[in-house]
């Protein structure tokens, strides 16, 4: 109704068929009504029922005997609603009668190009929320592999040393005690400081120190964030896992790991190396956890991350750089 009345009024303005705007746009109402008539059946019955099924012919010819047929009775209700006995005279015209036809013509166009419009925006949305719902259920399936798949190493690891009746066990528990905690309940929760994100690689690093003693030497120099940012959970674990993974290796003579982190400006950057074995050197990319880190790049951080991987004959060096938020 609204938009019939705009419609009316800006007729209204254009067309003077009353002594004043006011009285032209009362007159104009029975006028609107009726384009607005022959819209509806337009859109409600021709389109979807012809145009819509490609029934082109049909729709063309249904649409011409529509506006010839609309524009009779139009003719009359204008004779009798036009003020000006000079305009009265000219409406049964050849040339009067073409300008109504245009003007229902003008009406279908008008209705019809906002209806799809308005469709094409509709569409877009829907297509804009299924493909969210699309990256959260993908996100949450790469998600639900992670722990599991840091949790079985971690079990392998102690399984290890319970066989050896080594004394680091109870160490090693407690340690991974505090990892799963915040697995379970910290970055379940979606975002978490980035302060928690690396104190729980401290977490991680400590624990790998204790279950693989001198086998690997560690450097660890991870700065504090300059601003309290926001962090996707466990990116950068997936990292420091391949290279103690990697590092250990038992080909590797003495094997070794250098992590550094740094702050930057609108984010936080982590540089990992780790010593190779010159035998296996060329698998040390693979395995479900840089996979997985990969697609939750693409889906979290997409044009907001650098991953950049080099390998050598003795040295795998990885560094990720992050662009993060504060909320």
């Amino acid at each position: 109704m609204l938009f019939w009345l705009l419609y009316a009024s800006l007729t209204a303005s254009v067309i003077r068929i009353g002594n004043t705007w006011l009285d032209s746009f009362q007159r104009q109402l029975p006028i609107v009504t009726t384009h607005a008539l022959v819209v509806y059946v337009n859109l409600y019955v021709l389109l979807p029922k012809l145009l819509l099924v490609k029934n082109y012919f049909t729709y063309i010819i249904s649409v011409l005997l529509l506006i010839v047929g609309a524009t009779f009775p139009l003719a009359i209700l204008t004779h009798r609603l036009v003020a000006q006995e000079v305009i009265q005279d000219e409406v049964w015209s050849s040339f009067f009668l073409f300008l109504i036809a245009v003007g229902l013509f003008f009406s279908l166009i008008l209705s019809m190009t906002l209806k799809f419009l308005k469709e094409w925006y509709e569409d877009q949305q829907s297509k804009r929320e299924l493909r969210q719902v699309q990256l959260q259920t993908e996100l949450m399936y790469l998600k639900s592999q992670i722990n599991p798949h840091f949790l079985f190493n971690s079990l392998n690891n102690l399984y290890a040393l319970t066989l050896m009746k080594s004394d680091l066990a109870p160490q090693i528990v407690l340690r991974l005690s505090d990892i799963l905690r915040y697995v379970l309940y910290e970055s379940s929760a979606g975002k978490v400081d980035i302060q928690k994100e690396i104190q729980h690689l401290h977490d991680f690093i400590q624990l790998e120190k204790l279950r693989l003693g001198d086998r690997v030497t560690v450097q660890l120099d991870l700065a504090e964030p300059h601003e309290d940012f926001k962090i996707e959970p466990m990116l950068y674990l997936t990292l420091v896992e391949n290279a103690f993974k990697h590092g250990a290796q038992s080909e590797v003579s003495q094997g070794w790991v250098n992590i550094k982190g740094t702050s930057t400006a609108d984010g936080y950057a982590l540089f990992v190396e780790n010593s190779v074995s010159k035998i296996s050197g060329d698998k040390t990319a693979g395995g479900i956890g840089l996979s997985n880190l990969r697609k939750r790049l693409d889906l979290i951080y997409h044009g907001k991350y650098q991953l950049n991987i080099t390998q050598d004959t003795d040295k795998y060096s990885v560094s990720l750089v992050l662009t993060l938020s504060h909320g």
